[in-house]
């Protein structure tokens, strides 16, 4: 019988098809379909059974079971119809599934994420004094230092304009604590705060000049959640005292089965106590309960374990067992249904001749490493995650639903040392590893086979993985904060320092470096520039959580940024050495379409609930769509702890002044800044909350109304004493055109010097190769240069991307947190695609210069 499958897991091989149809019957064939190009699976095959009835048995069992967290589709096979013979492949990131025709448009297929990175290539092979290079700017030639103004260096200030085309929202703060564990309300801002228009110059001031990290403190190693079938070979145990002060060793409990490196040489480690179970003699086993039970032996498909089928407390004596069963005393570990379909708690026991030679390992060295895994669980959660569940009752242990997120949590999740377990017992703090934790562990083994040390400690047995390495080890040295003078990068040079570490004895001593440039914003309040929301507060959409674990999205290939795709969790993680390096600087994009002049529907300052209507082929991302209640029978507002609402924002067109100033700059420094202030019309700057949602995209540019006879109030040293000696001069010295142009090519040769050297010479050679004879060659040649110049700054990797960035992505398509749908779903369940990513295509985010997006089908 030949028998349809789909919906297969991209990973799946024919062998795992033909073990899984093989348990119902003799197979003749197993095939998956794949493409003729590159030989990746289609995402369904065919299987052959050599009889029906086997076939029939088959399908009834298979159809909607799980693989590798996909529901099959098992069904007889049909006869191919003819007019799909011809029909093109659909590309990858537009699928809907491989065995579906084509239809609607790109949009309805892709999206992009919120958030790219701008390549931030290594640094450390640029001359020391160099403008883009590191050095001491108060033993470089001339001195930066702050007390009198330089020779040949710039001073003055430069007025710019700022001017909203997306919603600005600005949160208000009322000068209180807010309570994170209640949903919160605010008030907006009707002018822009100086910290953050300086904040969003120096972002963009260090993407653009390659400098050093302002701050980066992610030197713990992240975690990624292990594949089910390494489960198997962890071995209970439970953490003791050792000998000496602050040792602690693990005692293994594997029940009644030999060790093996694989999976146990018997029965499971641990014998399975139902959820749910109660005492012989009424009450509920806790953790750490010191228990008899009677366990049989059962049968799985795949494995035999033991049964708790009673259960007493070591406080009383167990009655007789069955016949078929055994009395053993162990211990109870509770750990909640933290699953969907989680049937069974654990007893951890041993019994027989393990019981007379227990195996116990030092663990000491595994302190700090339990400390990194359990502190990756609480960051991939916040507070409210975890205690306020409004149907769980502030019960973290509580299950509410199947979904990730309506499960229960795992004990090592609240258990803080602020919060009580489910008895109401003060806990200790989940972090620290100490005597009495009872712990999963996975041991070494030597030649023979025998236990030689234990490498790592879970506090579940589907718990996280430890990547090789932190996100600190994958960015290079050149690229992080700066930790004494003589490693300033440009935008600490201009913007000020501080150390974030603290100097020990053997390095330059220094309390930090002073800005050079001063953000002033004119004008104060606006307050016709505040937008109030009709029918408000607006519920704004859950703002995502930073996921470095997602090591696909985070890490790259190598220092120019390559995505990843199509590897495993592991692999696509943080290791150091390899030439992996982090994806780069973390930029949100603007929203291409969405400036209030393109799309002035899209932004309706309105509580109604528009997001089930789309406008401009988008739908309205930035508001948390309202949820039927059951109770009601109507559809409500969801306002909880995870998001927030605003009355209003700063409406689209608005404008704003500011003026900058600055003292002794160095051309290449002023040129940045003018060309920062002199970009295309269509790249737009990011600004206040809700960046992700698309608020917030703003023009910024030199305000020419406030310019001296065109020209930039800036000058030298010599200029200004020049200015304060004539009193009859009537306006400081400034800037002209072609000086800012000559400062603009500075900057540009720099960049292009430092990362894509190109003596005059070799481009003399490359472009003409023979030797200048005439003026007008000369002209020429140089005319040459200086195109060529431009065309290796534009090619500069973080130049083409922070372009992009402010520009929007190349293809106009959505951008929103991952999905698996087109339309907003007022569940959320963004998980749902993370999950289906890892099961099938196992995408990296794209490149910021690709023209690629998401598939909401991966």
């Amino acid at each position: 019988m030949n028998i349809y499958v789909g919906n297969v897991p991209y990973a799946a091989t024919e062998e795992d098809l033909e073990a899984l149809f093989s348990e119902y019957g003799p197979i003749a064939t197993a095939t998956i379909i794949r493409d003729r190009n590159d030989g990746s699976s289609k995402g369904f095959g065919f299987v052959e059974m050599e009889n029906q009835e086997d076939g029939e048995r088959a399908i009834e069992a298979l159809n909607g079971s799980q693989m590798m967290g996909r529901p099959l589709r098992v069904n007889p096979a049909r006869p191919r119809d003819p007019r799909r013979q011809n029909r093109g492949q659909q590309q990858r990131t537009g699928s809907q599934g491989t065995d579906s025709p084509d239809s609607g448009s790109s949009s309805d297929k892709t999206f992009h994420n919120p958030y790219t990175f701008v390549p931030s290539p290594p640094r450390d092979h640029i001359t020391a004094g160099e403008f883009a290079g590191d050095f001491n700017p108060l033993k470089n030639e001339p001195s930066l230092d702050h007390a009198s103004l330089k020779k040949d260096l710039w001073t003055g200030h430069i007025p710019i304009k700022l001017t909203t085309v997306t919603p600005l929202v600005l949160l208000k703060s009322d000068g209180k604590e807010r309570d994170t564990t209640t949903h919160q309300t605010y008030d907006v801002l009707d002018y822009i705060p100086e910290s953050s228009l300086r904040g969003m110059l120096r972002n963009a001031y260090e993407v653009v000049t390659n400098s050093r990290y302002a701050c980066f403190r992610n030197d713990d190693r992240l975690a990624y959640r292990m594949i089910p079938q390494q489960s198997l070979e962890l071995i209970p145990a439970i953490i003791e005292n050792g000998s000496k002060p602050g040792e602690l060793k693990a005692r293994l409990y594997p029940g009644t089965s030999d060790i093996t490196p694989q999976r146990p040489d018997g029965q499971m480690y641990a014998a399975m106590l139902g959820v749910n179970s109660r005492y012989v003699s009424g009450g509920e086993p806790k953790t750490r309960d010191e228990v008899w039970a009677e366990i049989e032996r059962r049968r799985h498909r795949r494995y035999e374990y033991w049964k708790v089928v009673r259960v007493w407390s070591k406080r009383t004596q167990p009655t007789k067992p069955a016949v078929t069963g055994k009395v053993v005393e162990g211990r109870v570990l509770i750990t909640n249904e933290n699953m969907g379909n989680k049937h069974d708690e654990r007893i951890f026991f041993v019994d027989g001749a393990n019981a007379k030679n227990p195996i116990k390992r030092d663990v000491t060295h595994l302190k700090e490493a339990w400390r990194m895994r359990i502190q990756s669980y609480r960051d991939a959660h916040s507070e409210s995650d975890i205690f306020d569940r409004s149907r769980a009752r502030n019960q973290p242990w509580k299950k509410i639903g199947r979904d990730p997120g309506d499960t229960a949590w795992s004990p090592h999740l609240y258990e803080d040392g602020r919060h009580t377990d489910r008895w109401g017992r003060a806990t200790h703090d989940a972090l620290e590893l100490q005597a009495g934790d009872m712990v999963y562990a996975r041991c070494k083994f030597d030649s023979k086979g025998k236990v030689k040390e234990i490498e790592d400690l879970f506090p579940v047995m589907i718990s996280r993985e430890l990547y090789d390495d932190s996100p600190g080890d994958l960015l290079d040295s050149s690229l992080r904060p700066a930790n004494k003078l003589s490693e300033l990068s440009p935008a600490d040079r201009l913007f000020g320092w501080v150390p974030q570490q603290k100097q020990d004895s053997s390095q330059e001593s220094s309390g930090g470096y002073k800005s050079r440039i001063r953000v002033v914003c004119e004008g104060g309040q606006c307050s016709n520039s505040v937008e109030k929301i009709e029918g408000g507060p607006l519920p704004l959409t859950i703002l995502g959580q930073p996921k470095p674990a997602q090591g696909r999205f985070y890490v790259a290939e190598d220092d120019k940024g390559t995505p990843q795709h199509g590897k495993n969790k592991r692999t696509a993680g943080y290791k150091a050495n390899t030439n992996k390096r982090l994806r780069g600087r973390k930029q949100y994009w603007h929203h291409k379409g969405l400036e209030a002049g393109k799309a002035p529907d899209y932004w309706k300052a309105s509580a109604e609930d528009q997001t089930k209507q789309q406008t401009n082929g988008r739908y309205q991302e930035y508001r948390r769509p309202d949820k039927f209640n059951d109770r009601t029978q109507q559809f409500e507002q969801q306002t909880d702890s995870q998001n927030r609402s605003i009355k209003g924002w700063i409406k689209p067109g608005t404008v704003f002044k500011a003026s900058l100033y600055v003292q002794n700059l160095q051309p290449e420094e002023v040129g940045t800044l003018l060309w920062l202030l002199s970009l295309p019309k269509d790249c737009y700057f990011r600004l206040g909350y809700g960046k992700p949602l698309g608020f917030g995209s703003i023009s910024v540019e030199i305000d020419i109304e406030r310019l001296i006879k065109g020209c930039l109030p800036l000058g030298t040293r010599e200029n200004w004493k020049a200015y304060y000696e004539d009193l009859n001069a009537s306006s400081p010295a400034t800037l002209g055109d072609r000086q800012q142009g000559e400062c603009i090519q500075q900057f540009k040769e720099g960049l292009v010097a430092a990362y894509n050297p190109l003596s005059e010479r070799d481009a003399t050679e490359n472009s003409h190769g023979k030797t200048i004879t005439s003026f007008n060659q000369l002209e020429s040649v140089q005319s040459s240069l200086l195109n060529t110049s431009e065309k290796r700054f534009d090619a500069l990797p973080f130049i083409k991307g922070f372009l992009q960035v402010l520009s929007g992505p190349k293809e106009n398509v959505p951008i929103h947190y991952p999905r698996l749908e087109h339309m907003p779903n007022p569940e959320g369940k963004n998980f749902e695609w993370f999950r289906d990513n890892e099961s099938n295509s196992k995408l990296a985010l794209p490149a910021v210069t690709d023209k690629d997006a998401l598939p909401y089908k991966p």
